[in-house]
């Protein structure tokens, strides 16, 4: 599972490969999109997991997103955070496209989620 929380990614098991030609540019706005995701994102403060929310981000080669962003709804720039994540899968995906597919074929299951210290986190214990 690979989880982007509190605006600090979290990550189990291998990164996607992306590579090659044009993409110089892409990484990089991929990269800048990151950094303004993990903004966003915040440090997930909560008083209670029902303000918790996870976004798929990301695209594998095989399907399914790469990670998910975990925050908190009370952060108030959840309308802003939900474009840049479509940005950033549109972006990716338009990578991959066309690519042989690379590293490891898993589904990444939405992580359960919960509020623990007052931060939104994924429950390990549930995966």
């Amino acid at each position: 599972m690979r989880v982007a929380c509190g605006g600090l990614i979290a990550s189990l098991g291998a990164a996607p490969a992306h590579g090659g030609g044009t993409a110089g540019n892409s990484e990089a706005e991929l990269a800048t999109l990151r950094k303004e995701i993990q903004r966003l994102a915040g440090n997930g403060r909560c008083n209670n997991v029902v303000q918790c929310r996870a976004l798929p981000l990301g695209k594998r080669a095989c399907g399914g997103p790469d990670e998910y962003v975990i925050f908190s709804s009370m952060t108030g720039k959840t309308d802003l955070l939900e474009a840049k994540v479509f940005e950033y899968t549109f972006l990716q995906e338009e990578l991959l496209r066309g690519k042989p597919e690379t590293g490891p074929c898993e589904f990444i299951v939405e992580p359960k989620l919960q509020c623990l210290q007052q931060r939104c986190r994924a429950d390990e214990r549930g995966q």
